[in-house]
């Protein structure tokens, strides 16, 4: 494999630490025949991943976050020869039940109660609520299940009373956002923000200098910063977008760029 100095220049400064991190593990996998299973990893950190792996090595990638079309995920990495089961996840999905004609769970709720907890972000995955049902179900690592039926037994107004389900159990995520072709005069954060959202750049730059702007779960302070794919980005009161693909120019010069767009 190429040098990790020479890896990690095709990225920003602030990923080159994570793109180290990519090549240890590839490389143990490679050198030492080894299985490596990672935390929750965002879409763009699965990206990086898979491009620092490219096509040369003989190492297989395989991902799971137990909710059809997880956002976040955990990552096999193994040699080609051996067999990834379900069970290298170590993953376990928890329920709670709520009484829905009395009071409702949100997503904000389970989250702020695992970090209130002190649980790293890494450790669990996607939370996902179906109100209509009274049911809220996360995605965590197995291992830290008993501190968590420990630690948190209540969430808002409801007693945390955890139930391990099965993964054919898992709710189904609502469908949201739209994918659309956007034209974009460069791909720096203010321009795709104001493109995506109908801004102007006066706006988009004062959402992310008032410190209203996140990039893939970290608050972003830098217009002039440059969206690369699989990039989240959540802009408050306005919504998410995470860049898809890039599909040339137009005949005006414009960058022709495939956002997934969720509007609040």
């Amino acid at each position: 494999m190429a040098s990790n100095q020479s890896v990690a220049q095709h990225f920003d400064p602030e990923e080159r630490a994570f793109v180290a991190q990519a090549i240890d593990w590839l490389e143990m996998v490679e050198n030492d025949y080894r299985i490596i299973l990672t935390h929750f990893l965002n879409p763009r950190e699965r990206h990086i991943v898979m491009t620092v792996l490219g096509d040369q090595m003989p190492i297989q990638v395989q991902e799971e976050g137990l909710f059809d079309r997880a956002e976040k995920a955990r990552l096999v990495l193994a040699p080609d020869f051996m067999t990834i089961q379900e069970d290298d996840f170590d993953l376990c999905l928890l329920q709670l039940t709520f009484a829905k004609k009395f009071v409702t769970l949100r997503h904000k709720d389970l989250l702020g109660a695992f970090l209130s907890a002190g649980i790293d972000r890494a450790t669990f995955g996607d939370i996902v609520v179906d109100a209509n049902r009274g049911l809220a179900q996360v995605a965590v690592e197995k291992r830290y299940v008993p501190f968590i039926e420990q630690e948190i037994q209540q969430v808002g107004k409801v007693s945390a009373n955890w139930q391990e389900v099965e993964r054919n159990e898992a709710l189904v995520p609502e469908v949201q956002g739209e994918e659309r072709l956007v034209l974009l005069p460069s791909l720096r954060l203010d321009a795709v923000i104001a493109a995506c959202f109908g801004l102007s750049r006066t706006e988009a730059k004062s959402l992310i200098d008032g410190g209203f702007v996140a990039v893939n779960w970290s608050k972003a302070m830098a217009c002039d910063r440059s969206v690369r794919l699989k990039d989240v980005i959540s802009v408050r009161k306005q919504g998410r977008i995470c860049l898809q693909s890039l599909a040339g120019h137009s005949k005006r010069d414009k960058i022709k760029a495939v956002f997934q767009i969720i509007r609040r």
